[in-house]
């Protein structure tokens, strides 16, 4: 149930305040880049993920790949 996931409620009112109406989320994968300040004032990155609890991996692994088919025909697009 949404009301138990707290990331796929934010995700779905942020597909809610969009244009298209009608849609809902039905499985995610979130990433995500992080920044922090150390102790000597320097700059540590790191790339955080994460999906849908119990979500199956072959689920995921999908959602990664077509992004990955976007973003190429975004690049085709673009050139």
């Amino acid at each position: 149930m949404i009301d138990d996931d707290p990331i796929r409620a934010v995700l779905q009112t942020v597909i809610d305040a969009g244009d298209e109406t009608g849609w809902s989320c039905s499985h995610y994968v979130v990433c995500v880049g992080l920044e922090r300040i150390t102790s000597d004032g320097g700059v540590e990155s790191a790339a955080w993920w994460v999906t849908q609890p119990h979500q199956p991996e072959y689920v995921s692994d999908g959602l990664v790949a077509r992004v990955a088919d976007m973003r190429a025909c975004a690049e085709e697009l673009e050139a």
